[in-house]
């Protein structure tokens, strides 16, 4: 029995035209982040059962309305940008045979790790920005699913702001 595909908000060819990543990356580097920055982020900013129908409503190809508008205007943006601030560092250190190294290109340089969380620290600012556009876009009569959320579920972020580069958030 194989795993279950991913339903992913964003495909690697929409990161590549919404950053500045680059075409030569290859997509089997990008999913994972896409799937953490889903996980991690996304998920808390929309809840459980936002998030899960989100997914089966694209497993199904029955994204419509405000639903869609929603993952058209707000959260593939905050999924792009959460997917850069976990993927930069992946491209710039690499497991291979059991130890870590830094990727070196024969027409390239490495950067410093200062470029290296400066890099991270603007992709982070985008990611920010366009989640606070998201959780001002959330209101319970257009997204029921905000609502539902019961025990083990995520109960979704209703505030947030960024200080200092850390998130402060507030249930709704």
């Amino acid at each position: 029995m194989g795993l279950e595909a991913e339903i992913l908000f964003v495909n690697p060819d929409y990161l590549k035209r919404l950053t500045n990543l680059s075409g030569a990356v290859d997509d089997d580097r990008i999913v994972p982040s896409v799937i953490i920055a889903q996980d991690l982020q996304i998920q808390q900013l929309l809840g459980t059962k936002l998030y899960d129908k989100l997914k089966a409503e694209i497993k199904a190809g029955t994204l419509t309305g405000v639903y869609l508008a929603l993952m058209d205007d707000f959260i593939r943006k905050a999924t792009a940008w959460w997917t850069m601030v976990y993927l930069i560092p992946n491209l710039y250190v690499k497991m291979d045979n059991g130890s870590l190294v830094i990727r070196t290109s024969e027409n390239s340089i490495s950067i410093s790790e200062g470029d290296l969380h400066r890099e991270i620290e603007r992709a982070r600012q985008n990611a920010q920005f366009y989640s606070y556009r998201l959780v001002q876009e959330l209101s319970p009569s257009s997204f029921p699913e905000l609502k539902e959320n019961t025990g083990q579920d995520l109960q979704p972020t209703g505030r947030t702001y960024f200080q200092n580069g850390m998130t402060v958030s507030g249930l709704l």
